[in-house]
């Protein structure tokens, strides 16, 4: 029991590229079976035909994440009911890189693509917590000249959402930005501070991609719901038994 939280919970904190939200909570992790030090995990996505180049993204985290912990000394990631399952799965499991396996549909490096998909997390877990300040009557030069000392003692006084800032100051961290009580809160991925001058269309661009990642979640989490029962799904079925007993 152990063994299987600390996968879980290594688990959770793999995303989806396109959606920033953790495959547990979207429901894709189908099922997780340990044996001694050897650990499986299937996942399967909305459609047959989600684009492979995301598939080996999520299967990579998958194995990285799982593999963070000392005691593993196997992972193997199983893609299911999914159209290149088989190459995905056998590629991930051996460590092979998506452009061995996928040469022909090869259109640049993954690397670059998680890039991309990181720097627009990171513009929507802004806007988010911009947003907020806006409704809490924040003023816009508030909000470009605020420091962290500022956020981390709304957050002890619990003045303001936790998980905002978190999310936010966690995303900071993957870009290698400053968050220190004197460092300046809101910047792009780069470290600019957006002038009040460029601020709406700054955070219009922002919100435009938060409101695109929103709504490919309600959508990618309403197919899956179609496509299958939750009953048929492993993971959810034992989380669900562990609780109600």
């Amino acid at each position: 029991m152990f063994k299987f939280k600390q996968v879980y919970d290594q688990l959770k904190l793999v995303l989806d590229p396109e959606l920033d939200q953790s495959l547990v909570d979207l429901g894709f992790v189908q099922d997780i079976n340990i044996h001694q030090q050897n650990v499986h995990v299937s996942f399967r996505l909305p459609t047959y035909w989600c684009s492979p180049n995301f598939a080996y993204i999520m299967g990579e985290d998958i194995r990285k994440r799982v593999e963070e912990l000392e005691w593993v000394n196997t992972t193997k990631v199983n893609l299911i009911d999914h159209s290149e399952s088989k190459r995905v799965s056998e590629g991930v499991s051996e460590g092979r890189s998506f452009e061995e396996m996928f040469g022909e549909m090869n259109d640049g490096n993954l690397n670059k693509l998680r890039r991309q998909f990181r720097v627009k997390a990171y513009n929507a877990r802004q806007e988010r917590l911009v947003k907020y300040l806006l409704k809490k009557e924040f003023t816009k030069e508030n909000i470009i000249t605020m420091k962290w000392i500022v956020l981390n003692k709304s957050l002890d006084n619990n003045l303001i959402d936790y998980d905002l800032v978190i999310r936010y100051r966690d995303i900071r961290n993957e870009f290698n930005l400053p968050i220190n009580d004197d460092d300046i809160a809101f910047t792009d991925h780069q470290g600019q501070r957006p002038t009040l001058e460029k601020f709406n269309d700054y955070f219009l661009d922002s919100r435009r991609q938060r409101l695109a990642m929103e709504f490919n979640s309600h959508f990618c989490q309403g197919v899956l719901q179609a496509r299958y029962d939750k009953r048929e799904n492993k993971l959810y079925n034992l989380l669900t038994k562990k609780v109600t007993n």
